[in-house]
């Protein structure tokens, strides 16, 4: 079962009524308003302004985007250990160091 989210007018609405403006949530991330207004249209995706709006909100972040951000990847440096470990194996025995398997 899917998680409802707030449409676009929605959350417009709700943050009229806190008083407060996508603009003030852009300065507070250091991006353009018009960015924080793709993300509560659902035209671009950010986890850090969808978290800003749904802070703003009061309101936890499945509340407002259902599950658009449930099953986002960390980005970020992979696990190199047992690469690393192929290599130094490789180049300590003397021998060419294998190509890289798709499942390390």
């Amino acid at each position: 079962m899917t998680k409802k989210k707030m449409t676009f007018e929605a959350i417009k609405k709700e943050l009229f009524s806190k008083d407060i403006q996508f603009a003030d949530i852009a300065k507070a991330a250091n991006v353009t308003p018009s960015h924080v207004s793709n993300v509560a249209r659902g035209s671009a995706t950010s986890m850090h302004i969808a978290k800003a709006i749904s802070l703003s909100l009061g309101k936890p972040l499945e509340h407002v985007f259902g599950e658009d951000y449930s099953h986002t990847k960390k980005r970020g440096p992979k696990d190199r250990t047992q690469r690393r470990n192929q290599i130094v194996e490789a180049l300590q025995a003397g021998k060419p160091v294998p190509n890289p398997s798709m499942n390390l």
